[in-house]
């Protein structure tokens, strides 16, 4: 005999939020379990799909669906999916973080896949979680026991996608309206000397944290100083923002005050987080007595930062 056992071990209810509620839509969801008993009763019959009572997780509808999945190499497979209640019912766009879980009875634990998927009216499925039907009937899995089978599910987040989200790219800059500068000055000292990159201590400027970089006839830039300004916390910056910046990098000339200066303005983020100048000038210059760049084998370089803008892309 075919038997269905539905429950959340752990439901709550969900309040809606005019009421004071607990949980709003769009928030993580306790998992759904779904028992069978007589799972060989689907195996044999090897075409039908079965359906899980609908649940309720982040606001919106779902069910579980079970088939025998087969594939063009002939292998056949257990296909669990997450179907979704609601997108076609009420004409919209669902898009959904959830786990699928098989629990191994033998050793306690489950085994799970993660998917995102958009949920529509043409598009009710979500990935299918397949483990091949050969293994699921093992007595070492632990998948099947005594002919029952447990498998759940978890939405961890979803949210109905508005039309103005599906058309397009949406971008966004927030210019700053203080430009005031933030100028640092640097003495790198023993720099001929030096076979590495040599690095200013961090400053702030602008919300963020920077550093001056000098590379010093290094074999990456031969024969030049290469100076760079280096964001130093850009790996805190969300994948998607950028900081659109104005600086200059200044070689001070200590002895006739004829500083080499060099501006731009640029993009940096956690992927590009420096920019600068890798023939800043010929080494052969820096050393050239009568120019002032490179004295007792001290380097003076001054930066001015500042921050235009920062754009979001969502």
């Amino acid at each position: 005999m075919l038997r269905f056992c539905f429950w959340n071990p752990f439901h709550k209810k969900v309040i809606d939020s005019k009421d004071g509620g607990e949980k709003k839509a769009g928030e993580g969801s306790y998992p759904f379990w779904w028992t069978i008993d007589g799972f060989s009763a689907i195996a044999n019959r090897r075409a039908d799909t079965y359906y899980s009572s609908s649940f309720t997780a982040c606001g919106f509808n779902w069910k579980l669906r079970l088939g025998l999945v087969l594939e063009e190499d002939g292998e056949k497979y257990v296909g669990l999916y997450l179907l979704n209640d609601d997108a076609a019912s009420k004409g919209s766009e669902i898009k959904a973080i959830y786990r699928l879980f098989i629990y191994d009875q033998l050793r306690g634990e489950h085994i799970q896949k993660e998917g995102e998927d958009y949920f529509h009216s043409k598009s009710l499925d979500g990935c299918c979680f397949k483990v091949a039907l050969n293994k699921f009937d093992s007595s070492k899995s632990g998948l099947l026991v005594n002919d029952r089978c447990v498998f759940g599910a978890q939405v961890l987040q979803a949210f109905a996608i508005s039309k103005s989200d599906k058309e397009g790219i949406h971008e966004s800059l927030s210019l700053n309206k203080d430009l005031t500068p933030r100028i640092y000055t640097w003495v790198f000292k023993d720099v001929s000397k030096s076979n590495v990159i040599l690095q200013s201590e961090a400053f702030a400027a602008g919300g963020y944290n920077w550093r001056i970089s000098l590379y010093p006839n290094l074999a990456i830039y031969k024969d030049f100083l290469g100076v760079f300004l280096v964001m130093d916390d850009a790996g805190s910056l969300a994948s998607k923002t950028s900081v659109y910046v104005e600086f200059s990098l200044c070689l001070l000339d200590l002895d006739n005050a004829k500083h080499l200066k060099f501006r731009a303005k640029t993009v940096l983020s956690s992927g590009c987080f420096s920019w600068g100048w890798h023939k800043f000038l010929s080494w052969k210059e820096v050393q050239d007595p009568s120019r002032g760049f490179l004295r007792n084998d001290i380097c003076i370089v001054e930066a001015s930062v500042v921050i235009l803008g920062v754009n979001t892309i969502a």
